[in-house]
């Protein structure tokens, strides 16, 4: 196994894949990948997969009251995360199985979303499906000092426990740029009204429409690049593609910066001097 940081930032860069373990690999999809698969479907599903308590403060409280600063990132990824980021295979299954028990319900569930559950959300990120993995508890020792939950393929083998977890998710975020949610409410005050506001915007927006991430920095890559061809753009892989976006907000940064200070026009005292950098880290 790798340890949690020890992943090469120029292979994630090119979009190699990246084994966390010797069976679970993690992998980038291209932009035209993540357009066939359906660009909200894919955010939707690496949002969820890499969210702690903080981004999920109103669900968790609406289903049991569970405080989401009370809840460890791991024991909310066994037992709630992992459940959503799953295919729905077992419920297709014991649908598909048993037609007559399930007569009524099948009326309302078009074919395609009857196959639908047998998509693995993670598919372009994931080499396995969550859906395959249960709970289980296990020990080190007899006297049961150290009981842990992991979540466990038998089929192929495979376990998930808090190590694994956590370097899944760090490799999963650094490959969207995505950023750990560490807000912590200063009192009980607070923390109702930031529940309560992060339940009134996501109802709000579900009366939306979906808008793209993606169609504007595409727009924006193909133009700055000089019309550099679809085929080359719609290829390239998520981080490249993210990456890339970002350096040309950092060059033209630089850019602006470095003519104030020659035309005499800008007052640069007190900037950052990397933001001279136009090859500096992002």
């Amino acid at each position: 196994m790798i340890s949690m940081f020890e992943y090469d930032e120029l292979k994630i860069y090119r979009g190699k894949d990246i084994y966390i373990t010797d069976k679970i690999v993690v992998s980038q999809p291209s932009l035209s990948q993540i357009e066939e698969f359906g660009e909200k479907n894919y955010f939707n599903s690496v949002h969820i997969f890499t969210s702690v308590g903080a981004d999920l403060k109103w669900q968790l409280w609406d289903y049991n009251q569970i405080d989401y600063t009370q809840i460890d990132d791991y024991e909310l990824f066994v037992k709630f995360i992992s459940q959503l980021v799953g295919s729905k295979k077992k419920v297709y299954k014991e649908l598909t199985e048993n037609p007559e028990k399930y007569e009524n319900e099948l009326k309302n569930i078009s074919k395609d979303e009857l196959e639908d559950m047998l998509i693995n959300p993670l598919h372009l990120v994931l080499n396995i499906d969550l859906a395959d993995f249960m709970p289980m508890k296990v020990t080190s020792n007899k006297e049961k000092e150290d009981e842990q939950i992991i979540l466990y393929n038998p089929e192929s083998d495979i376990t998930i426990d808090r190590l694994v977890y956590r370097r899944l998710v760090d490799v999963v975020r650094k490959i969207h740029g995505f950023k750990r949610n560490n807000q912590v409410p200063a009192n009980e005050a607070t923390k109702r009204d930031l529940i309560d506001d992060a339940r009134d915007e996501a109802m709000a927006a579900s009366h939306k429409p979906y808008k793209s991430v993606l169609r504007s920095l595409i727009s924006t890559l193909a133009v700055y690049c000089g019309q550099c061809g679809d085929e080359k753009i719609w290829n390239m892989k998520i981080n490249n593609f993210f990456e890339d976006i970002k350096r040309i907000g950092k060059i033209e940064d630089a850019h602006t910066l470095l003519q104030g200070a020659y035309s005499g026009f800008a007052n640069l005292k007190g900037i950052d001097k990397t933001r001279f950098d136009m090859f500096a880290d992002i």
